[in-house]
């Protein structure tokens, strides 16, 4: 538990475990086999790595990302979906775990990271000080147009609780590209211009009334956040749905993404 806990983000296999600790692959399978029954490790069932489990928390030790992984499970097999818990790292937003599978989005892991800059992340900034908001929004750059939209977006946010992603072939290919660019620090000028290019591109989000009607909506991700004992929001958790979904459809999977958050908030604060 010392070996797990001097890494808590990282996954080991058998092997690492045997060879740091010096014991058999026997004995450290069952041990660890033992461990996970109580939680105290957990198993992850694709790379077979080990990692500190969600009892780990209960006793006032360091906990994994993964502690908060039954929340994350319950979800994406309600929803059909792959879910995914992000944390924000500075100036970048980093996932650090995702459950489930989805046959239309694409396979997103631990470790995928892009810069924090408008008009992305904002299920962190929609309930930031005033100041913060200008600062992701960035100067000079976005037309008054764009900033305007923006703004009513991240009051709609607030209002709705939750950040909605439309999909479009410009989406995936930003994404990917930011995926590229991100770095540790503020993103620079040629980040923050292919993001605004892609909101001049595309309308971000959903106003009201946008979603009124019958008919179907390509949506990328919807995505709300989790806030620390401050009240400053340090994660989100998403729903990768990547498909055409109604109104209501839209709400509802919307309000079981905002109730998995409001169960990691409180998960944290016992922790």
């Amino acid at each position: 538990m010392q070996l797990l806990a001097t890494e808590p983000d990282r996954s080991f296999s058998l092997a690492d475990i045997t060879r740091r600790l010096d014991i058999s692959r026997a004995t450290g399978h069952a041990i660890l086999t033992t461990l996970a029954v109580h939680q105290w490790v957990l198993r992850d069932e694709e790379s077979a790595e080990y990692s500190c489990g969600p009892a780990i928390a209960a006793l006032g030790r360091p906990s994994h990302n993964r502690a908060f992984r039954p929340v994350l499970t319950e979800l994406s097999e309600s929803i059909g979906t792959q879910v995914l818990l992000v944390r924000r790292a500075g100036a970048s937003l980093q996932i650090i775990d995702a459950v489930g599978e989805s046959l239309t989005a694409p396979r997103l892991g631990p470790g995928y990271r892009i810069p924090l800059v408008a008009p992305f992340g904002r299920d962190y900034v929609a309930w930031a000080a005033e100041s913060a908001q200008q600062a992701w929004l960035g100067a000079g750059e976005p037309a008054t147009r764009l900033r305007k939209r923006l703004a009513a977006v991240l009051q709609e946010t607030r209002r709705r609780g939750y950040v909605i992603e439309r999909l479009s072939p410009e989406y995936i290919r930003v994404y990917s590209a930011l995926r590229a660019m991100a770095i540790d620090g503020e993103p620079d000028t040629i980040t923050r211009r292919l993001a605004w290019s892609f909101a001049d591109l595309t309308l971000v989000d959903y106003l009201p009334g946008e979603l009124d009607g019958t008919g179907t909506h390509t949506i990328a991700t919807i995505a709300a956040p989790v806030r620390d004992a401050d009240g400053l929001v340090t994660m989100s958790v998403t729903a990768a749905t990547f498909a055409a979904l109604t109104a209501a459809q839209i709400s509802h999977i919307g309000a079981q993404v905002s109730d998995a958050a409001r169960r990691i908030e409180q998960q944290g604060a016992r922790a």
